[in-house]
């Protein structure tokens, strides 16, 4: 992963784009599970939700090794 990206004449580091790429993905997910009511089948949906979080951002890090 590189450490900055130019973006508009704008050094914006890797993480920063990926960490925006999940939180899309995130408010998609949380969306979905919030109408099947998904977030009750877990003991603490707050934690399950930043777990998804991190997951997701884990995932895109891996999946975009050139950012």
């Amino acid at each position: 992963m590189k450490s900055e990206i130019a973006f508009l004449g704008l050094y914006v580091p890797g993480l920063l784009i990926c960490a925006v790429i999940a939180s899309v993905l995130w408010f998609v997910i949380d969306g979905l599970m919030l109408r099947v009511a998904g977030w009750t089948w877990f003991w603490h949906p707050p934690l399950a939700r930043l777990a998804l979080y991190f997951v997701l951002l884990g995932l895109v890090v891996a999946l975009i090794p050139e950012l």
